[in-house]
């Protein structure tokens, strides 16, 4: 049951990373172009800051790329985290759950760059695929980190 349940998650989360990249390139500007724009809102406010509508539309310009490569890497953390549990459904070491976990997130990063060359506006590139497997590293550390050593202290 539990590998059933760990497989749906980590389909349903390939699905969803999928779907963002399947939105033309005016789509998924907008979509962090409001993100932005909320946080830049929430920045203010929180602060006490009196910017104008101008002023917020430019800080959510200025901050738009850390945001878009921000969600990059941590929609492909949490992949390398769901396929680590998936794979720690199996009696493989804690070094190749890791592992195969770190290799299967980066192929399907690289495998959602190509599929970005056929949707409109958008590009396959190289740099996103390293600021992805970036993500899948500190996905599978973090897995380690919490869950990892608690499963080799269970088995000891």
């Amino acid at each position: 049951m539990k590998k059933l349940l760990t497989v749906l998650l980590v389909l349903i989360w390939m699905g969803t990373i999928f779907a963002f990249s399947a939105q033309s390139a005016a789509e998924s500007s907008q979509t962090s172009q409001s993100v932005s724009y909320r946080i830049a809102e929430w920045q203010n406010r929180l602060f006490g800051q009196e910017k104008t509508e101008e002023e917020l539309l430019e800080q959510a310009e200025g901050m738009q790329l850390i945001i878009r490569k921000g969600a990059h890497m941590s929609e492909y953390a949490l992949l390398a985290i769901l396929l680590a549990f998936h794979f720690g459904c199996y009696s493989f070491s804690r070094k190749k759950i890791l592992l195969l976990a770190f290799a299967a997130a980066v192929c399907y990063a690289a495998t959602d760059e190509f599929h970005q060359l056929f949707v409109p506006g958008r590009a396959g590139r190289i740099t996103d695929v390293c600021i992805d497997s970036v993500g899948c590293l500190a996905g599978v550390i973090f897995y380690y980190a919490v869950w990892g050593r608690k499963r080799a202290r269970k088995s000891s």
